[in-house]
């Protein structure tokens, strides 16, 4: 089981654009659809209607007058076949059953109507090209026009759109942008947005940034401001209490007990010291790519081996190994890579009752894995919050419950990547990324 400390979503604009697309492409396609279903009502109803009526008014004239001449106008043109004569019908159109339909005739498409009548039948071929121009003219052209309107006010309406949003995205761009782990909440510059033409609802959203900001900013300096204040009082008592312990060290005439106690009190006052220099670290509260430097893990990972090897494991009860795989270089502050890879050292010496410590480090991370209590999925939450402790764990099993939490908030700040991995039994293993 693994705990790890340590992504853009759609802005409104793209959301915008899409839904003005969506709503052109659907005029666009109801348009098309519109003309599509114009056009075959002209063709088969209109023009159908309008053939049966030029046939019927013929056969009238028709049976009054046998030699009346068949319609011949511009648009339209009749053949009638007497008695079955087809001799005076073009060859193009003899074949042609009764009924509606096309025809190639003189180079030409033309709609044919034919119909019979006794025993007369009548060609009527009517050439819509007219008629097609006229229905360009008084149906497509206001219709594209109409459209080119539509698509001009959408286009507007998007523009306008934008700009009432704008001061909305603008604000959600410089909050997206700014890097509240690295910078002071004073630089977040906001009011620029709260002019005259701001929106009611953008303007609420800016003042209570502010007073948001403002608020946080207030805590967080009475935090840093009291966090300062307790560790420079409580250095003065622990150094001190320190300095006091290691004179009566001194003392030969003090039995095995006591010699135990007074080292007890040595390197609790060791780890009071570093917390409080850790928590001066946090208060101060500077830019971290101020404080970086060039530091050698691995010169301080020696160091610190040594250091708790004669402070937390003078009794031995476990081995401390280090483990060399590459050289690594971190761009931090000494002091603070110092505090998490000491804490998490001196964790494992806590927590183990005997076994072995291995510091593993690596190209761009340092891992301490230990054989010690271990803990299980529900326990392991419990390792980085302030003053919880595993069940697990031995009454007398030494730790204030700060030093993985200090170490969390350390890796946040300098971005390092912090991962936990335990089982019952089989112990726990700490990798902190550098390079994350």
């Amino acid at each position: 089981m693994k705990l790890t400390t340590g992504t853009r979503p759609t802005g409104i604009y793209s959301k915008l654009i899409r839904v003005f697309v969506l709503q052109v492409l659907f005029i666009s396609l109801i348009t098309v659809l519109g003309v599509y279903a114009a056009a075959n009502i002209v063709e088969k109803v209109l023009v159908k209607k309008a053939l049966e009526g030029e046939a019927q008014h013929f056969w009238s004239l028709y049976d009054m007058n046998t030699d009346q001449p068949t319609p011949n106008t511009d648009n339209l043109e009749g053949f009638i076949a007497k008695n079955g004569d087809l001799t005076e019908i073009p060859q193009a159109i003899r074949s042609i059953e009764p009924g509606f339909g096309r025809v190639e005739f003189d180079n030409r498409n033309p709609l044919i109507y034919v119909e019979d009548h006794e025993n007369d039948r009548l060609f009527l071929i009517f050439d819509e090209q007219s008629v097609s121009k006229l229905g360009f003219y008084f149906g497509v052209v206001p219709l594209s026009l109409a459209l080119i309107v539509i698509y001009i006010s959408a286009w507007f309406s998007y523009r306008q759109s934008r700009k009432t949003l704008s001061p909305m995205v603008s604000l959600a761009n410089i909050v997206r942008e700014f890097n509240f782990s690295k910078h002071d909440l004073d630089t977040l510059d906001i009011d620029h947005l709260n002019t005259i033409n701001t929106d009611d609802e953008v303007r609420t959203l800016i003042d209570a940034l502010n007073v948001f900001t403002r608020r946080i900013r207030e805590l967080v300096t009475r935090e840093r401001q009291f966090t300062r204040d307790a560790s420079h009082e409580l250095r003065t008592p622990l150094t001190v209490i320190q300095g006091s312990a290691e004179l009566l060290a001194r003392d030969k005439t003090l039995t095995e007990k006591q010699q135990q106690a007074i080292s007890r009190i040595i390197s609790t006052g060791k780890d009071m010291n570093s917390l409080v220099e850790t928590l001066l670290l946090l208060a101060r509260g500077e830019d971290p790519a101020q404080l970086t430097e060039s530091v050698v893990v691995n010169d301080v990972v020696n160091l610190l081996v040594e250091q708790i090897d004669q402070s937390h494991n003078s009794d031995k009860h476990v081995s401390l190994k280090v483990i060399s795989n590459d050289v690594l270089s971190v761009n931090a502050p000494s002091q603070a890579v110092g505090i998490v890879l000491g804490n998490l050292i001196r964790n494992a010496c806590n927590y183990t009752q005997e076994g072995q410590i291995d510091i593993t480090i690596g190209k761009n991370s340092v891992i301490v894995a230990d054989t010690g209590y271990g803990m299980s999925v529900d326990e392991l939450p419990k390792l980085i919050k302030p003053f919880e402790r595993s069940a697990s764990l031995d009454d007398d099993s030494s730790g204030y419950g700060l030093g993985l939490d200090i170490v969390k908030r350390l890796c946040e700040r300098f971005e390092w990547q912090l991962n936990i991995d335990s089982s019952v039994g089989a112990g726990t293993s700490v990798r902190v990324n550098f390079a994350a």
